[in-house]
C-alpha cells in the first residue's frame, strides 16, 4: 500500500480498504451480529457521543471526556452493553428494533503513525421500533482507525449528533 507521508495523501486503495471496512460496520450492526462488530474493535477503544451543547459562535468550546456524554465507552462497556442485549430481557428491544446505517462523505487522512487513519464520515442512522414508532438520526463522526496485525480496526470513535434534543426513548444502537 504506497502512502506518501510528505503530502500527507491517503492513497485510492486505502480510501477504499476504509470505506468497505466502514460498510461493512454498517452492516453488521444492522443485522445485530454484534459480537463480530467487537471483533472490528481495538482492545483500547475509545466509543465516544458527547452531549450537544447549544451554543453561540463565539463559543468554540469542543466537549471534553469531562463533559455529559450518551457514550463515553471502553471495550468493557461496549461488552456489557452486547451482553445486555443477548440476555432477551432488554425490554426497549423486544420486539427488536429495525435499524438502517447509511455512512456518507467519508474523508482518509494519514496521521504521524503509519497503521493510523483519521477518518471523517457522515453516519444517518434510521430506526423503526414497534408498529409505529420511527426515528431518525444524522450524525458527525471523527475515527481514529488502526491496522492491528494488517486487520482495520475502529480504535476510537466521536459522534456529534446534529439534534440538540434527543428524541428516542432508548440509545440501543451504535452510530
Amino acid at each position: 500500500m504506497t502512502q506518501s507521508k510528505n503530502n500527507r495523501t491517503a492513497s485510492l486503495e486505502l480510501i477504499n480498504e476504509v470505506q468497505q471496512f466502514l460498510y461493512r460496520e454498517a452492516r453488521v450492526n444492522d443485522n445485530e451480529q454484534f459480537r463480530e462488530w467487537l471483533t472490528m474493535l481495538t482492545n483500547d477503544v475509545h466509543y465516544w457521543m458527547p452531549y450537544r451543547y447549544q451554543r453561540y459562535r463565539k463559543n468554540e468550546k469542543e466537549p471534553t471526556i469531562y463533559d455529559q456524554s450518551y457514550y463515553c465507552d471502553t471495550m468493557s462497556d461496549l461488552e456489557k452493553r452486547v451482553i445486555r442485549t443477548e440476555t432477551g430481557t432488554c425490554w426497549s428491544e423486544d420486539p427488536a428494533t429495525r435499524v438502517a446505517h447509511v455512512i456518507t462523505n467519508i474523508e482518509v487522512e494519514l496521521t504521524d503513525n503509519l497503521d493510523e487513519y483519521k477518518v471523517y464520515s457522515l453516519t444517518t442512522v434510521h430506526r423503526n421500533m414497534n408498529e409505529d414508532e420511527e426515528h431518525t438520526m444524522i450524525g458527525h463522526r471523527t475515527d481514529l482507525i488502526r491496522r492491528v496485525g494488517g486487520v482495520l480496526k475502529l480504535a476510537k470513535r466521536k459522534i456529534i449528533l446534529d439534534q440538540n434534543i434527543f428524541m428516542n426513548k432508548s440509545l440501543n444502537v451504535y452510530l
